[in-house]
């Protein structure tokens, strides 16, 4: 199969490597659209993912969707032929942490694209049973790919715990912001605002969603939370190191949270786009081919006004 394998920053090459075969308890998923993730930026970029150096030419790409093509052993459906889409992080169900509900921050977790497990941007890709989802014919490709940053979104939302009187803010317009505000919206929040960034801002949030992963933008949500407010940090801030004035949060005692990928939201997210409660089509996005991957990083890099996220078309 052709694969688009990251040998150094900046250097992808789309190369042919052995069709990987489903084990035990996995399927292999015929790989339709894969949408580009800053996070994936910053590997192609930087080189290493958080000071993970890969140890062989990594396969990028964690949000995609795809067509079931073959089903390991023990594994009795969804039949070949199924369109699905993929929650990639995929955890153990042994450990302390899956026992206790909280998958996402399994001991073992494995997450596609994060060194050194291979990722979607090639033909083929493997993932266990339990990490896809049929699409409805309703849905597409594109959308089935979206349901990682909307996943994102619907943890977070959970996360903060919302009610419909809250007055919420989004800090970072982008896939991950609008996907998390749909999310809220979908659950009956209606006093919302999106920050990209406010000068001079003078309301203040019962919640406010740090959805950028700028540094600078954690600061600045705790300066728009009210007393007693919450604020969730959504974005993945870079460099890793964060810091702040603590005067703020600790005189106005603020709740906040980081969240962490998602959490068992892969048929929700579906459901919620099957339904047209929340509608991810209207992010827009540019297509490349996976010969174009440099391309799409690049496009992904240089932040364009007219492109929430590079979809990539193995």
């Amino acid at each position: 199969m052709k694969a688009a394998r990251l040998h150094a920053a900046r250097d992808v090459r789309v190369e042919e490597v052995p069709t990987p075969r489903p084990g035990p308890g996995e399927v292999l998923v015929r790989v339709r659209v894969v949408s580009i993730c800053p996070s994936d930026l910053r590997l192609y970029q930087d080189g290493h993912a958080s000071g993970v150096v890969p140890d062989h030419p990594m396969i990028q790409g964690h949000e995609f969707s795809g067509d079931i093509a073959a089903l390991g052993e023990g594994v009795e459906g969804p039949p070949i032929g199924t369109r699905v889409a993929v929650e990639p992080s995929w955890h153990c169900g042994n450990c302390d942490m899956c026992r206790r509900g909280y998958h996402n921050l399994c001991r073992n977790i494995v997450f596609p694209s994060f060194p050194q497990r291979d990722g979607a941007l090639a033909e083929y890709i493997t993932c266990p049973a339990h990490s896809v989802c049929p699409l409805p014919d309703s849905v597409s490709y594109v959308e089935g790919a979206l349901t990682e940053p909307l996943g994102v979104g619907i943890h977070a939302v959970r996360l903060a715990q919302l009610s419909a009187q809250d007055h919420v803010a989004f800090l970072g317009a982008g896939a991950i912001g609008m996907c998390t505000l749909q999310a809220a919206k979908a659950r009956g929040v209606r006093r919302m605002a999106v920050v990209e960034p406010l000068e001079g801002r003078r309301l203040e949030f019962d919640v406010v969603f740090e959805c950028s992963g700028s540094n600078e933008a954690v600061e600045q949500a705790m300066q728009l939370a009210r007393p007693a407010g919450r604020v969730i940090v959504v974005g993945i801030p870079h460099p890793d190191r964060v810091s702040f004035d603590s005067t703020i949060p600790r005189r106005r005692e603020l709740t906040v949270i980081f969240s962490r990928r998602s959490r068992d939201t892969l048929s929700e997210a579906v459901e919620l786009i099957a339904s047209g409660r929340v509608d991810v089509k209207s992010l827009p996005t540019r297509h490349f081919t996976l010969e174009q991957v440099a391309a799409a990083m690049e496009a992904t890099a240089a932040r364009p006004a007219d492109m929430l996220r590079a979809v990539v078309t193995p």
